[in-house]
């Protein structure tokens, strides 16, 4: 898909790939709908990036994804694109799991984005084709001791990913997943729980933002199924 003049709708955009992409996609020429809960924020960001159109809305609350679609196709009159980045991480050993917890990462990393692409589809259809770009994660191949919620999270989104890709090629909708590895944003400290004995991450010496964002928009120009960080994750995946 072209890139320059389309409308690309961005979840999590107030910081990390999320914004990182916006901007990316704003350098392109591309006009972007911005979605987060921090409303202060993409004010901020939207003054930076002409053309664009802040939405605060929560991708756990299913009522605010489903108005700020209408909301972002109502002030643009469609949308081409969709790129569901918002996420959160969550680390517990297994004894030591909340449900509450569970519930809230599940609604945000998989039913969140599902009901977003739930929305855009039949305006997708109706246009004659579209994007949609899931940010998924390399433990998605992976078992990492406390972080079991999270990955088996990222592995429903894969799953869906590839069926709603299938579903939906007659559409001319196409559905990719980028799988970045560990990457300089705050991710590590918005994660929920506590690490305790496990595993620990150095996400300053990560990938950067932009990289992943770069991926990001590799997805959109070209429409492959899966795009990987880096080879060992393409290895993982048996890709």
């Amino acid at each position: 898909m072209e890139i320059q003049d389309r409308v690309f709708l961005v979840t999590g955009a107030s910081s990390g790939i999320g914004l990182a992409t916006a901007v990316a996609l704003a350098e392109r020429g591309a006009k972007v709908a911005l979605l987060a809960r921090s409303g202060d924020a993409l004010e901020a960001l939207s003054r930076r990036l002409p053309g664009s159109f802040p939405v605060t809305a929560d991708m756990t609350n299913f009522g605010q994804v489903r108005a700020a679609v209408a909301a972002v196709h109502r002030n643009y009159g469609h949308i081409d694109g969709l790129v569901n980045n918002a996420g959160r991480s969550y680390a517990a050993a297994v004894e030591e799991i909340e449900p509450e917890i569970f519930e809230e990462i599940f609604r945000l990393n998989v039913l969140g984005p599902i009901v977003a692409m739930q929305a855009v589809i039949p305006l997708m259809r109706a246009q004659g084709g579209g994007s949609i770009v899931n940010v998924n994660s390399g433990t998605a191949f992976m078992t990492i001791p406390r972080y079991s919620v999270y990955a088996a999270s990222k592995r429903a989104l894969l799953g869906f990913s590839l069926t709603a890709r299938a579903e939906l090629e007659k559409d001319r909708i196409v559905v990719s997943e980028i799988y970045p590895f560990i990457t300089a944003t705050n991710f590590g400290k918005n994660r929920m729980g506590k690490l305790g004995a496990g595993p620990a991450s150095n996400y300053a010496e990560g990938d950067t933002a932009e990289f992943v964002a770069g991926l990001i928009l590799q997805a959109i120009a070209e429409g492959q199924a899966q795009y990987f960080a880096n080879d060992r994750l393409r290895k993982m995946a048996g890709a």
